[in-house]
Protein backbone atom coordinates (compact mmCIF):
# COMPACT_ATOMS: atom_id res chain seq x y z
CA UNK A 1 0.00 0.00 0.00
CA UNK A 2 2.74 2.18 0.14
CA UNK A 3 4.60 1.62 -2.83
CA UNK A 4 0.72 2.42 -4.32
CA UNK A 5 0.87 5.84 -2.05
CA UNK A 6 4.29 6.70 -3.18
CA UNK A 7 4.12 5.70 -6.80
CA UNK A 8 0.39 7.32 -7.40
CA UNK A 9 2.09 11.01 -5.67
CA UNK A 10 3.60 12.28 -8.34
CA UNK A 11 0.49 12.16 -10.69
CA UNK A 12 -2.33 13.09 -7.78
CA UNK A 13 0.36 16.39 -7.73
CA UNK A 14 0.30 16.92 -11.06
CA UNK A 15 -3.52 17.02 -10.87
CA UNK A 16 -3.75 19.12 -8.25
CA UNK A 17 -1.07 21.58 -9.50
CA UNK A 18 -3.56 21.60 -12.92
CA UNK A 19 -6.18 23.14 -10.76
CA UNK A 20 -3.92 26.17 -9.27
CA UNK A 21 -3.10 29.91 -10.88
CA UNK A 22 0.66 30.14 -12.30
CA UNK A 23 1.29 31.82 -8.66
CA UNK A 24 -0.01 29.37 -6.57
CA UNK A 25 1.70 26.67 -7.88
CA UNK A 26 5.11 28.15 -7.13
CA UNK A 27 4.40 29.21 -3.68
CA UNK A 28 6.07 26.91 -0.93
CA UNK A 29 5.04 25.14 0.59
CA UNK A 30 2.97 22.89 -2.02
CA UNK A 31 -1.07 22.85 -1.89
CA UNK A 32 -1.90 19.78 -1.94
CA UNK A 33 -5.71 20.92 -2.03
CA UNK A 34 -6.99 21.52 -6.04
CA UNK A 35 -8.15 25.04 -6.88
CA UNK A 36 -10.58 26.10 -9.10
CA UNK A 37 -8.79 27.46 -12.24
CA UNK A 38 -8.66 23.81 -14.27
CA UNK A 39 -11.11 24.78 -17.45
CA UNK A 40 -8.96 28.15 -17.16
CA UNK A 41 -5.65 26.37 -17.35
CA UNK A 42 -6.84 24.04 -19.86
CA UNK A 43 -8.33 26.28 -22.23
CA UNK A 44 -4.40 28.40 -22.09
CA UNK A 45 -2.93 25.02 -22.58
CA UNK A 46 -4.61 24.17 -25.31
CA UNK A 47 -4.59 27.22 -27.26
CA UNK A 48 -0.93 27.73 -26.70
CA UNK A 49 0.21 24.21 -27.43
CA UNK A 50 -2.43 22.83 -30.09
CA UNK A 51 -3.20 20.06 -28.27
CA UNK A 52 -5.50 18.66 -30.74
CA UNK A 53 -3.09 18.11 -33.31
CA UNK A 54 -0.89 16.45 -31.42
CA UNK A 55 -3.22 13.97 -30.87
CA UNK A 56 -4.09 13.34 -34.72
CA UNK A 57 -0.78 12.89 -34.65
CA UNK A 58 -0.66 10.33 -31.65
CA UNK A 59 -3.50 8.53 -33.27
CA UNK A 60 -2.43 8.54 -36.97
CA UNK A 61 1.23 7.01 -36.15
CA UNK A 62 -0.55 4.60 -33.18
CA UNK A 63 -3.12 3.09 -36.02
CA UNK A 64 -0.98 2.69 -38.93
CA UNK A 65 2.05 1.28 -37.24
CA UNK A 66 -0.03 -1.00 -35.08
CA UNK A 67 -2.04 -2.27 -38.39
CA UNK A 68 0.90 -2.68 -40.23
CA UNK A 69 3.32 -4.48 -37.86
CA UNK A 70 0.87 -6.80 -37.40
CA UNK A 71 0.44 -7.60 -40.65
CA UNK A 72 4.39 -8.16 -40.91
CA UNK A 73 4.17 -9.65 -38.51
CA UNK A 74 1.46 -12.75 -39.07
CA UNK A 75 3.31 -12.33 -42.58
CA UNK A 76 6.58 -13.00 -40.46
CA UNK A 77 5.30 -15.67 -38.35
CA UNK A 78 3.64 -18.00 -40.98
CA UNK A 79 6.45 -17.91 -43.18
CA UNK A 80 9.11 -18.30 -40.13
CA UNK A 81 7.13 -21.80 -38.51
CA UNK A 82 5.75 -23.17 -42.05
CA UNK A 83 8.70 -23.12 -44.04
CA UNK A 84 12.49 -24.56 -43.18
CA UNK A 85 15.31 -22.42 -44.73
CA UNK A 86 19.16 -22.23 -44.07
CA UNK A 87 19.87 -19.45 -41.86
CA UNK A 88 16.52 -19.54 -39.70
CA UNK A 89 18.87 -19.83 -36.55
CA UNK A 90 20.52 -17.25 -37.83
CA UNK A 91 17.65 -14.58 -38.37
CA UNK A 92 16.81 -15.01 -35.32
CA UNK A 93 19.60 -14.29 -33.27
CA UNK A 94 20.31 -11.47 -35.12
CA UNK A 95 17.08 -10.01 -34.82
CA UNK A 96 17.77 -10.65 -30.88
CA UNK A 97 21.14 -9.43 -31.46
CA UNK A 98 20.37 -5.84 -32.24
CA UNK A 99 17.91 -5.16 -29.50
CA UNK A 100 20.81 -5.81 -26.79
CA UNK A 101 23.00 -3.26 -28.04
CA UNK A 102 22.84 0.37 -26.22
CA UNK A 103 19.88 2.41 -27.62
CA UNK A 104 22.37 5.73 -28.03
CA UNK A 105 24.44 2.92 -30.58
CA UNK A 106 21.18 2.67 -32.60
CA UNK A 107 20.08 6.14 -32.57
CA UNK A 108 22.54 8.17 -34.40
CA UNK A 109 22.48 5.75 -37.52
CA UNK A 110 19.16 6.06 -37.83
CA UNK A 111 19.17 9.60 -37.30
CA UNK A 112 21.87 9.60 -40.53
CA UNK A 113 19.50 7.06 -41.93
CA UNK A 114 16.38 9.75 -41.60
CA UNK A 115 18.05 12.53 -42.50
CA UNK A 116 19.68 10.79 -45.92
CA UNK A 117 15.85 10.20 -47.14
CA UNK A 118 15.15 13.91 -45.90
CA UNK A 119 12.70 12.17 -43.68
CA UNK A 120 13.83 14.55 -40.20
CA UNK A 121 10.41 16.10 -38.26
CA UNK A 122 7.91 13.46 -40.90
CA UNK A 123 5.45 10.99 -39.98
CA UNK A 124 7.64 8.70 -42.31
CA UNK A 125 10.24 8.77 -39.56
CA UNK A 126 8.76 7.93 -36.67
CA UNK A 127 6.50 5.37 -38.47
CA UNK A 128 9.19 3.73 -39.78
CA UNK A 129 11.39 3.84 -36.87
CA UNK A 130 9.06 2.39 -34.54
CA UNK A 131 8.13 -0.51 -37.51
CA UNK A 132 11.70 -1.77 -37.30
CA UNK A 133 11.59 -2.49 -33.78
CA UNK A 134 11.49 -6.06 -33.85
CA UNK A 135 10.85 -7.33 -30.70
CA UNK A 136 7.02 -7.51 -30.57
CA UNK A 137 7.16 -8.49 -34.06
CA UNK A 138 9.75 -11.24 -33.45
CA UNK A 139 8.46 -12.46 -30.54
CA UNK A 140 5.18 -13.38 -32.34
CA UNK A 141 7.26 -14.87 -35.08
CA UNK A 142 8.69 -17.42 -32.60
CA UNK A 143 5.11 -18.34 -31.37
CA UNK A 144 5.04 -21.58 -32.85
CA UNK A 145 2.48 -22.78 -30.85
CA UNK A 146 -0.10 -21.31 -32.52
CA UNK A 147 -1.02 -23.33 -36.06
Amino acid sequence: ILLVIVLAFPVFFALVTSTLSFQESYKYPPKLIPGNQFMNNLKDAWERVNIGRLFFNSTLISVVVAIVKTILALLAAFAYTHFKFRGQGLLFSMCMITQMLPLPVRIIPTYQLMATFNWINSYYAQMCTHLVITPYSFYLVVCIAIP
